[in-house]
Protein backbone atom coordinates (compact mmCIF):
# COMPACT_ATOMS: atom_id res chain seq x y z
CA UNK A 1 0.00 0.00 0.00
CA UNK A 2 1.19 3.46 -0.60
CA UNK A 3 2.36 6.35 1.88
CA UNK A 4 -1.53 7.42 1.32
CA UNK A 5 -5.17 5.96 0.42
CA UNK A 6 -7.80 8.50 -0.15
CA UNK A 7 -11.15 5.96 -0.07
CA UNK A 8 -14.72 7.88 -0.56
CA UNK A 9 -17.73 6.17 0.93
CA UNK A 10 -21.04 6.89 0.77
CA UNK A 11 -24.36 5.21 1.22
CA UNK A 12 -27.50 6.83 1.81
CA UNK A 13 -28.74 7.98 5.10
CA UNK A 14 -30.55 4.86 7.07
CA UNK A 15 -27.33 1.93 6.04
CA UNK A 16 -25.44 2.54 9.06
CA UNK A 17 -22.25 4.22 7.07
CA UNK A 18 -20.30 5.66 10.06
CA UNK A 19 -21.46 3.60 12.32
CA UNK A 20 -19.62 0.76 10.23
CA UNK A 21 -16.50 3.03 9.87
CA UNK A 22 -16.59 3.95 13.58
CA UNK A 23 -16.46 -0.06 14.12
CA UNK A 24 -13.53 -0.27 11.69
CA UNK A 25 -11.94 2.80 13.47
CA UNK A 26 -12.09 0.35 16.70
CA UNK A 27 -9.70 -1.66 14.30
CA UNK A 28 -7.37 -0.06 12.22
CA UNK A 29 -6.05 3.34 11.97
CA UNK A 30 -7.01 6.00 9.99
CA UNK A 31 -8.86 9.57 9.38
CA UNK A 32 -12.06 9.85 9.02
CA UNK A 33 -13.63 12.84 7.66
CA UNK A 34 -16.99 12.87 8.09
CA UNK A 35 -18.42 15.58 5.60
CA UNK A 36 -21.41 17.04 7.46
CA UNK A 37 -18.88 17.71 10.47
CA UNK A 38 -16.98 20.12 8.35
CA UNK A 39 -20.20 22.00 7.23
CA UNK A 40 -21.05 22.62 10.34
CA UNK A 41 -17.91 24.01 11.37
CA UNK A 42 -17.88 26.78 8.28
CA UNK A 43 -21.39 27.36 9.14
CA UNK A 44 -20.46 28.20 12.27
CA UNK A 45 -17.64 30.68 11.52
CA UNK A 46 -20.91 32.77 10.12
CA UNK A 47 -23.30 32.33 12.81
CA UNK A 48 -25.52 29.84 11.82
CA UNK A 49 -25.66 26.68 14.31
CA UNK A 50 -26.75 23.73 11.94
CA UNK A 51 -27.31 20.01 12.65
CA UNK A 52 -29.31 16.97 11.65
CA UNK A 53 -32.76 18.17 12.76
CA UNK A 54 -32.49 21.53 10.86
CA UNK A 55 -29.82 20.94 7.84
CA UNK A 56 -32.49 20.31 5.52
CA UNK A 57 -34.98 22.54 6.23
CA UNK A 58 -31.74 25.16 6.21
CA UNK A 59 -31.04 24.23 2.77
CA UNK A 60 -34.50 24.06 1.36
CA UNK A 61 -34.30 28.37 2.42
CA UNK A 62 -31.00 28.92 1.89
CA UNK A 63 -29.38 26.12 -0.89
CA UNK A 64 -27.10 28.45 -2.19
CA UNK A 65 -25.68 29.35 1.67
CA UNK A 66 -25.48 25.61 2.64
CA UNK A 67 -23.68 24.65 -0.87
CA UNK A 68 -21.27 27.17 -0.29
CA UNK A 69 -20.49 25.73 3.23
CA UNK A 70 -20.03 21.78 1.70
CA UNK A 71 -17.94 23.41 -1.09
CA UNK A 72 -15.57 24.83 1.52
CA UNK A 73 -15.59 21.85 3.70
CA UNK A 74 -14.59 19.86 0.97
CA UNK A 75 -11.83 22.17 0.15
CA UNK A 76 -10.48 22.02 4.02
CA UNK A 77 -10.80 17.88 3.40
CA UNK A 78 -9.02 17.98 0.28
CA UNK A 79 -6.10 20.25 2.10
CA UNK A 80 -6.02 17.60 4.74
CA UNK A 81 -5.66 14.46 2.46
CA UNK A 82 -2.65 16.41 0.12
CA UNK A 83 -0.77 17.24 3.58
CA UNK A 84 -0.89 14.13 5.47
CA UNK A 85 -0.16 10.49 4.94
CA UNK A 86 -2.11 7.20 5.52
CA UNK A 87 -5.52 6.30 5.08
CA UNK A 88 -8.44 8.93 4.62
CA UNK A 89 -11.67 7.95 4.24
CA UNK A 90 -14.32 10.65 2.99
CA UNK A 91 -17.80 9.98 4.25
CA UNK A 92 -20.73 11.62 3.37
CA UNK A 93 -24.04 10.05 1.26
CA UNK A 94 -23.64 11.36 -2.55
CA UNK A 95 -27.11 12.29 -2.61
CA UNK A 96 -30.06 13.78 -0.30
CA UNK A 97 -33.90 13.85 -0.74
CA UNK A 98 -35.79 16.75 0.29
CA UNK A 99 -39.20 18.12 -0.33
CA UNK A 100 -39.17 16.95 -3.35
CA UNK A 101 -35.73 18.19 -3.77
CA UNK A 102 -32.05 16.41 -4.79
CA UNK A 103 -28.85 17.81 -3.41
CA UNK A 104 -25.63 16.33 -4.23
CA UNK A 105 -22.83 15.40 -1.25
CA UNK A 106 -20.29 15.40 -4.09
CA UNK A 107 -19.32 17.22 -7.49
CA UNK A 108 -17.12 15.58 -10.25
CA UNK A 109 -14.61 18.59 -10.08
CA UNK A 110 -14.02 18.56 -6.03
CA UNK A 111 -13.97 14.36 -6.63
CA UNK A 112 -10.96 15.17 -9.21
CA UNK A 113 -8.76 16.93 -6.72
CA UNK A 114 -9.53 14.75 -4.13
CA UNK A 115 -8.54 11.76 -6.79
CA UNK A 116 -9.56 9.16 -4.45
CA UNK A 117 -7.92 5.46 -4.76
CA UNK A 118 -11.43 3.85 -4.52
CA UNK A 119 -14.81 4.01 -4.22
CA UNK A 120 -17.36 2.47 -1.53
CA UNK A 121 -20.92 2.19 -1.43
CA UNK A 122 -22.58 1.29 1.81
CA UNK A 123 -25.90 -0.16 1.01
CA UNK A 124 -28.73 -1.63 3.22
CA UNK A 125 -32.58 -3.61 1.88
CA UNK A 126 -35.23 -1.03 2.04
CA UNK A 127 -37.20 -1.97 5.09
CA UNK A 128 -34.12 -1.78 7.23
CA UNK A 129 -32.69 1.57 6.01
CA UNK A 130 -36.76 2.85 6.75
CA UNK A 131 -36.41 1.10 10.42
CA UNK A 132 -33.21 3.59 10.95
CA UNK A 133 -34.67 5.92 9.52
CA UNK A 134 -38.02 6.28 11.54
CA UNK A 135 -35.40 6.26 14.62
CA UNK A 136 -33.51 9.05 13.26
CA UNK A 137 -34.23 12.44 14.76
CA UNK A 138 -32.88 13.93 11.25
CA UNK A 139 -35.63 11.94 9.43
CA UNK A 140 -37.94 10.19 11.94
CA UNK A 141 -40.69 12.41 11.05
CA UNK A 142 -40.97 11.94 7.50
CA UNK A 143 -42.84 8.20 6.32
CA UNK A 144 -40.50 7.00 3.65
CA UNK A 145 -42.55 4.68 0.98
CA UNK A 146 -40.50 1.56 -0.14
CA UNK A 147 -40.43 3.27 -3.67
CA UNK A 148 -38.79 6.46 -2.54
CA UNK A 149 -36.11 4.45 -1.32
CA UNK A 150 -36.03 2.45 -3.85
CA UNK A 151 -35.09 5.33 -5.75
CA UNK A 152 -33.10 7.15 -3.31
CA UNK A 153 -30.74 4.12 -3.99
CA UNK A 154 -30.82 3.78 -7.43
CA UNK A 155 -29.43 7.50 -7.33
CA UNK A 156 -26.54 7.16 -4.68
CA UNK A 157 -25.30 3.90 -6.63
CA UNK A 158 -25.49 4.92 -10.09
CA UNK A 159 -24.23 8.89 -9.28
CA UNK A 160 -21.13 6.98 -7.06
CA UNK A 161 -20.84 4.80 -10.22
CA UNK A 162 -20.53 7.34 -12.49
CA UNK A 163 -18.22 9.36 -10.63
CA UNK A 164 -15.50 6.28 -10.19
CA UNK A 165 -15.97 6.05 -14.28
CA UNK A 166 -14.62 9.75 -14.75
CA UNK A 167 -11.73 8.62 -14.22
CA UNK A 168 -9.25 7.08 -16.68
CA UNK A 169 -8.41 4.39 -16.16
CA UNK A 170 -11.96 4.00 -14.00
CA UNK A 171 -11.23 4.09 -9.77
CA UNK A 172 -12.25 1.07 -8.08
CA UNK A 173 -16.13 0.73 -7.19
CA UNK A 174 -17.74 -1.41 -4.43
CA UNK A 175 -21.24 -1.94 -3.38
CA UNK A 176 -21.09 -2.85 0.26
CA UNK A 177 -24.04 -4.79 1.72
CA UNK A 178 -24.20 -3.45 5.22
CA UNK A 179 -24.64 -7.41 6.15
CA UNK A 180 -20.98 -7.99 5.40
CA UNK A 181 -19.20 -7.50 9.02
CA UNK A 182 -16.78 -4.75 9.60
CA UNK A 183 -14.12 -6.80 9.06
CA UNK A 184 -15.06 -6.80 5.12
CA UNK A 185 -14.85 -3.31 4.78
CA UNK A 186 -11.52 -3.26 6.29
CA UNK A 187 -10.19 -5.48 3.75
CA UNK A 188 -11.24 -3.51 1.07
CA UNK A 189 -9.80 -0.66 2.30
CA UNK A 190 -6.92 -2.15 3.75
CA UNK A 191 -5.88 -5.37 1.91
CA UNK A 192 -6.50 -3.53 -1.38
CA UNK A 193 -3.96 -6.71 -2.95
CA UNK A 194 -6.33 -9.15 -2.49
CA UNK A 195 -8.61 -10.10 -5.38
CA UNK A 196 -12.42 -10.08 -5.06
CA UNK A 197 -14.65 -12.93 -5.91
CA UNK A 198 -18.34 -12.79 -6.45
CA UNK A 199 -19.89 -15.77 -5.57
CA UNK A 200 -23.01 -16.95 -7.53
CA UNK A 201 -25.68 -19.67 -6.13
CA UNK A 202 -29.59 -20.44 -6.29
CA UNK A 203 -31.35 -18.35 -4.01
CA UNK A 204 -35.07 -18.78 -5.08
CA UNK A 205 -36.51 -22.23 -2.84
CA UNK A 206 -33.11 -22.82 -0.80
CA UNK A 207 -33.04 -23.85 2.85
CA UNK A 208 -31.51 -22.15 5.78
CA UNK A 209 -29.24 -25.26 6.02
CA UNK A 210 -28.36 -24.33 1.97
CA UNK A 211 -27.28 -20.61 2.87
CA UNK A 212 -25.10 -22.26 6.24
CA UNK A 213 -23.49 -24.08 3.59
CA UNK A 214 -22.88 -21.43 1.28
CA UNK A 215 -21.72 -19.24 4.46
CA UNK A 216 -19.37 -22.05 4.63
CA UNK A 217 -18.03 -22.40 1.57
CA UNK A 218 -17.59 -18.38 1.46
CA UNK A 219 -15.58 -18.91 4.96
CA UNK A 220 -13.37 -21.35 3.50
CA UNK A 221 -12.48 -18.77 0.44
CA UNK A 222 -12.07 -15.67 2.80
CA UNK A 223 -8.28 -16.08 3.66
CA UNK A 224 -7.65 -16.13 0.09
CA UNK A 225 -10.05 -13.94 -1.36
CA UNK A 226 -12.41 -10.90 -0.84
CA UNK A 227 -15.95 -12.83 -1.06
CA UNK A 228 -19.09 -10.89 -2.39
CA UNK A 229 -22.54 -12.74 -1.50
CA UNK A 230 -25.33 -11.10 -3.26
CA UNK A 231 -27.67 -12.86 -0.80
CA UNK A 232 -26.54 -10.32 1.84
CA UNK A 233 -28.31 -7.87 0.24
CA UNK A 234 -32.20 -9.09 2.09
CA UNK A 235 -34.12 -7.10 -0.88
CA UNK A 236 -34.68 -10.58 -2.09
CA UNK A 237 -37.11 -12.20 0.42
CA UNK A 238 -39.08 -8.98 -0.25
CA UNK A 239 -39.74 -9.45 -3.62
CA UNK A 240 -40.09 -13.44 -3.34
CA UNK A 241 -42.71 -13.20 -1.24
CA UNK A 242 -44.55 -10.83 -2.96
CA UNK A 243 -44.39 -12.98 -6.24
CA UNK A 244 -45.43 -16.18 -4.21
CA UNK A 245 -48.52 -14.29 -3.16
CA UNK A 246 -49.64 -12.70 -6.08
CA UNK A 247 -49.43 -15.79 -7.92
CA UNK A 248 -51.49 -17.61 -5.98
CA UNK A 249 -53.95 -14.41 -5.58
CA UNK A 250 -53.87 -14.84 -9.35
CA UNK A 251 -54.50 -18.63 -9.68
CA UNK A 252 -57.07 -18.04 -6.99
CA UNK A 253 -58.59 -15.35 -8.63
CA UNK A 254 -58.22 -13.11 -5.46
CA UNK A 255 -57.01 -9.70 -4.78
CA UNK A 256 -54.08 -9.42 -2.74
CA UNK A 257 -54.01 -9.26 0.91
CA UNK A 258 -53.64 -5.76 1.95
CA UNK A 259 -51.10 -6.55 4.22
CA UNK A 260 -48.16 -8.99 3.46
CA UNK A 261 -45.91 -10.98 6.09
CA UNK A 262 -42.44 -11.08 5.43
CA UNK A 263 -39.87 -12.71 7.29
CA UNK A 264 -35.78 -11.93 6.91
CA UNK A 265 -33.11 -13.88 8.54
CA UNK A 266 -29.87 -11.18 9.16
CA UNK A 267 -27.05 -12.59 10.99
CA UNK A 268 -28.31 -11.10 14.47
CA UNK A 269 -31.54 -13.01 14.00
CA UNK A 270 -34.70 -13.34 12.12
CA UNK A 271 -37.49 -10.16 11.77
CA UNK A 272 -40.77 -10.04 11.01
CA UNK A 273 -42.81 -7.22 9.34
CA UNK A 274 -45.95 -7.22 7.72
CA UNK A 275 -45.98 -4.76 4.83
CA UNK A 276 -48.43 -2.73 2.94
CA UNK A 277 -49.29 -4.60 -0.14
CA UNK A 278 -50.05 -1.25 -2.14
CA UNK A 279 -46.45 -0.28 -1.08
CA UNK A 280 -44.51 -3.16 -2.09
CA UNK A 281 -46.64 -2.97 -5.55
CA UNK A 282 -45.43 0.32 -6.19
CA UNK A 283 -41.83 -0.07 -5.82
CA UNK A 284 -41.37 -4.11 -6.86
CA UNK A 285 -39.98 -3.02 -10.30
CA UNK A 286 -37.56 -0.51 -9.05
CA UNK A 287 -36.60 -3.15 -6.74
CA UNK A 288 -36.29 -6.13 -9.58
CA UNK A 289 -34.30 -3.95 -11.85
CA UNK A 290 -31.75 -3.01 -9.13
CA UNK A 291 -31.48 -6.57 -7.37
CA UNK A 292 -30.33 -7.46 -11.49
CA UNK A 293 -28.25 -4.32 -11.72
CA UNK A 294 -26.12 -4.06 -8.27
CA UNK A 295 -24.80 -7.90 -8.89
CA UNK A 296 -24.09 -7.10 -12.15
CA UNK A 297 -22.03 -3.64 -10.53
CA UNK A 298 -20.30 -6.08 -8.57
CA UNK A 299 -19.70 -8.71 -10.88
CA UNK A 300 -17.51 -6.02 -12.64
CA UNK A 301 -15.52 -5.06 -9.22
CA UNK A 302 -14.73 -8.91 -9.20
CA UNK A 303 -11.59 -10.52 -10.62
CA UNK A 304 -13.83 -13.94 -10.83
CA UNK A 305 -17.11 -15.33 -10.01
CA UNK A 306 -17.76 -18.81 -8.15
CA UNK A 307 -20.97 -21.05 -8.82
CA UNK A 308 -21.59 -22.93 -5.86
CA UNK A 309 -24.66 -24.86 -7.38
CA UNK A 310 -24.75 -28.38 -5.83
CA UNK A 311 -28.53 -28.91 -6.96
CA UNK A 312 -29.25 -30.50 -10.57
CA UNK A 313 -32.02 -27.86 -11.82
CA UNK A 314 -29.89 -24.85 -12.80
CA UNK A 315 -30.91 -21.57 -11.45
CA UNK A 316 -32.02 -19.23 -13.67
CA UNK A 317 -30.21 -16.24 -11.81
CA UNK A 318 -26.71 -18.59 -11.48
CA UNK A 319 -26.99 -18.95 -15.67
CA UNK A 320 -27.84 -15.23 -16.12
CA UNK A 321 -24.46 -14.06 -14.00
CA UNK A 322 -22.15 -16.67 -15.22
CA UNK A 323 -23.46 -15.20 -18.96
CA UNK A 324 -22.76 -11.49 -17.64
CA UNK A 325 -19.46 -12.03 -16.36
CA UNK A 326 -18.20 -14.17 -19.30
CA UNK A 327 -19.16 -10.91 -21.30
CA UNK A 328 -16.59 -9.03 -19.46
CA UNK A 329 -14.13 -11.11 -19.83
CA UNK A 330 -14.00 -12.34 -15.76
CA UNK A 331 -13.19 -15.90 -15.21
CA UNK A 332 -16.07 -18.38 -14.15
CA UNK A 333 -15.47 -21.37 -12.40
CA UNK A 334 -17.88 -23.65 -10.93
CA UNK A 335 -19.08 -26.63 -8.58
CA UNK A 336 -21.55 -28.78 -10.08
CA UNK A 337 -21.52 -32.31 -9.11
CA UNK A 338 -23.14 -33.30 -12.21
CA UNK A 339 -23.42 -33.18 -15.61
CA UNK A 340 -23.40 -30.24 -17.11
CA UNK A 341 -25.51 -29.01 -19.79
CA UNK A 342 -23.93 -27.79 -22.58
CA UNK A 343 -24.97 -24.25 -21.96
CA UNK A 344 -23.64 -24.48 -18.30
CA UNK A 345 -20.49 -26.12 -19.97
CA UNK A 346 -19.87 -22.68 -22.38
CA UNK A 347 -19.94 -20.03 -19.82
CA UNK A 348 -17.89 -21.78 -16.94
CA UNK A 349 -14.18 -21.54 -17.77
CA UNK A 350 -13.67 -24.57 -15.45
CA UNK A 351 -16.22 -26.47 -13.61
CA UNK A 352 -16.22 -29.05 -11.06
CA UNK A 353 -17.89 -31.74 -9.55
CA UNK A 354 -15.99 -32.08 -6.35
CA UNK A 355 -15.85 -29.54 -3.57
CA UNK A 356 -12.77 -29.73 -2.07
CA UNK A 357 -11.04 -29.59 -5.71
CA UNK A 358 -12.79 -26.43 -7.00
CA UNK A 359 -11.37 -24.38 -3.17
CA UNK A 360 -8.09 -26.33 -3.77
CA UNK A 361 -7.87 -24.94 -7.09
CA UNK A 362 -8.88 -21.20 -6.12
CA UNK A 363 -6.31 -21.30 -3.01
CA UNK A 364 -3.63 -22.20 -5.37
CA UNK A 365 -4.65 -19.93 -7.73
CA UNK A 366 -3.59 -17.59 -5.23
CA UNK A 367 -0.36 -18.36 -4.03
CA UNK A 368 1.03 -19.10 -7.74
CA UNK A 369 -0.01 -15.12 -8.68
CA UNK A 370 1.62 -14.61 -5.15
CA UNK A 371 5.32 -16.17 -6.56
Amino acid sequence: MSDKVVVICTGQPGTGRDLLLRRLGEKRDFFHHHLFDYIVKEAEKEGYTLNKRNVLDFYDGKPDKLEAFRAEALKRIIDETQKKSGVHVISTPYRFEWKGMAYNGLKEDEVKVLDPDLFIVIMDDLVRIRDRLRDDPQWGEYAFTLLELAHWRREEIIGVYNLSHSFTPYKEFYLVAREHDVEFLGELIFNRHKKKVYLSHPITGESNDFFKKITQFASALQPYYTVFDPYMIKDWEMVETWRKMRNKAMREGKDLPTKIPVSIEYADGTRKYELESWDIETAIKSLRAQIIDIDYKIIESSYCIVAYHPREQLSAGVMCEMIHAKRLAKFVYAFYPFEPSPFFEWYATKIFSNKGKILKFLKNAVKKEAN
